[in-house]
């Protein structure tokens, strides 16, 4: 840290003072988003990797067990917070590689949802939990491994194969 008057900011709000770490945050704010852009090379993504991380930061401030390497644990927060964006992408594009698979932003109609609920239906209960969580439910690979309490590479796993399978069911169904 610089001085002892951020130092006291730290410490204030390691105790959950919330205007101590927004002045703490504003300081950092440009240096939290040139450090996030180096990682995921676009503006928006590093912007939403700054507002992710700030909010861990300041969820988790009171695991900072030395006030003095305030920004060295911050910038520790956004790189996490970078990578798991990468390595969420890079899961995303993985499992919606073929064309055939099913993103998240495609708008279907009300038979194609029919049939793909019916689809998920005849997966694997292992297979269906995964597939709900992530492409219905919207959630993360990292939160899906939390929720379920698997792995994150048992999720990946899971998913990649109940695409592959949903896959197949929805060719045959098409026939």
């Amino acid at each position: 840290m610089e001085d002892k008057k951020d130092l006291a900011l730290v410490k204030r709000a390691m105790r959950g003072n919330p205007k101590a770490f927004a002045a703490l945050i504003e300081r950092e704010q440009e240096y939290l988003y040139r450090m996030a852009f180096l990682y995921v090379r676009q503006e928006q993504d590093a912007l939403d990797v700054v507002q992710d991380s700030i909010v861990k930061a300041y969820r988790k401030m009171k695991t900072l067990r030395e006030p003095a390497y305030f920004r060295t644990w911050l910038t520790k927060v956004v790189i996490n917070t970078a990578q798991d964006m990468l390595r969420q992408r890079k899961a995303e594009i993985f499992l919606e590689e073929g064309g055939d698979d099913l993103p998240a932003s495609v708008e279907l109609s009300s038979e194609e949802r029919m049939d793909l609920h019916e689809a998920v239906a005849q997966l694997p209960e292992k297979y269906q939990d995964v597939v709900k969580l992530k492409y219905f439910d919207g959630y993360t690979i990292r939160e899906i491994s939390r929720i379920t309490g698997m792995p994150q590479g048992t999720v990946s796993v899971y998913l990649r194969r109940a695409v592959g399978q949903l896959r197949v069911l929805l060719k045959e169904e098409s026939l």
